[in-house]
């Protein structure tokens, strides 16, 4: 199977982002980004950009001034982080990227961009691997609503053996919400709702082990400084730390007030604590 790999980039980047996709081609990975409407074969509906982002295997964000001022791009990329996606950053110009993207990988890229595959390949998974998460998104978008019934019975087939966890769950959340035929939100629902009751008793697999990581972000101080903090502790809360509410791109974050590790400045942190209150 065919690796397919996300890019998110601002429409005045396009010419950049063909030179990438090809570059990613040549070494057999499939590109997919939110500008398609038709990704798959003939008898296949179109796939959402969240749709893509939960069936890929990394997710590269293409930053630029351009990009800095999409709402839409900051929306997707919160549903990517929340999804814990491999994030690699490639910049196209000095335009600082955000406080979100500090620990991201970040790649400062420079033309011919269709030979940036050298620097981006050694962060990515072979282009050819099977992948039960990518399948399964391509079932649960299909034309026959047999068909996306088949794929909510795999998902939790997927959900009872532990198996990519968070992916299965937001392509179900996303069925509920999006699916045109009630019969198909309603079945997966009832998925939700059952793994919501039975939660698994199952020890952490090493790889399980290491997605401990992700629930960590980074934050610079205007001397310059990253400092890193762990969700699971700040986004407590009972962690006596400054805090509020904002609204971003639909989506409400948390606003933390806290001490550089380094010098001691604070910095306010826009954090997604969603699951780790």
């Amino acid at each position: 199977m065919t690796i397919r790999i996300f890019v998110l980039h601002a429409p005045e980047n396009s010419a950049c982002v063909d030179q990438i996709q090809r570059s990613c081609e040549v070494l057999g990975y499939q590109i997919w980004h939110k500008e398609q409407t038709s990704l798959l074969s003939a008898v296949t509906a179109p796939i959402s950009s969240e749709q893509m982002i939960i069936g890929s295997a990394a997710f590269l964000l293409v930053w630029s001034r351009a990009v800095a001022q999409s709402k839409e791009v900051e929306r997707l990329l919160l549903f990517a982080q929340r999804l814990q996606k491999t994030i690699i950053v490639l910049t196209l110009d000095a335009t600082p990227p955000p406080t979100a993207l500090v620990t991201e990988k970040t790649i400062a890229l420079q033309p011919p961009y269709d030979q940036c595959m050298t620097q981006i390949a050694p962060f990515l998974p072979p282009p050819k691997s099977s992948d039960a998460l990518q399948v399964l998104v391509e079932q649960a978008s299909h034309e026959y609503i047999r068909e996306r019934k088949a794929a909510i019975e795999q998902a939790a087939a997927m959900l009872q053996r532990n198996e990519q966890e968070k992916g299965v769950l937001a392509l179900l959340e996303h069925m509920v919400q999006h699916d045109t035929i009630t019969s198909v939100r309603d079945k997966a629902q009832e998925v939700l709702n059952l793994y919501a009751q039975t939660p698994s008793q199952l020890p952490q697999t090493p790889s399980q082990q290491t997605q401990n990581r992700h629930s960590t972000f980074g934050v610079r101080c205007r001397n310059g400084h990253v400092s890193c903090f762990d969700k699971r502790i700040v986004c407590k809360v009972t962690y006596p730390v400054p805090r509020g509410q904002i609204q971003r791109s639909g989506k409400e974050l948390d606003e933390l007030i806290l001490t550089c590790t380094t010098c001691g400045e604070a910095v306010v942190a826009h954090v997604d604590c969603e699951g780790y209150k």
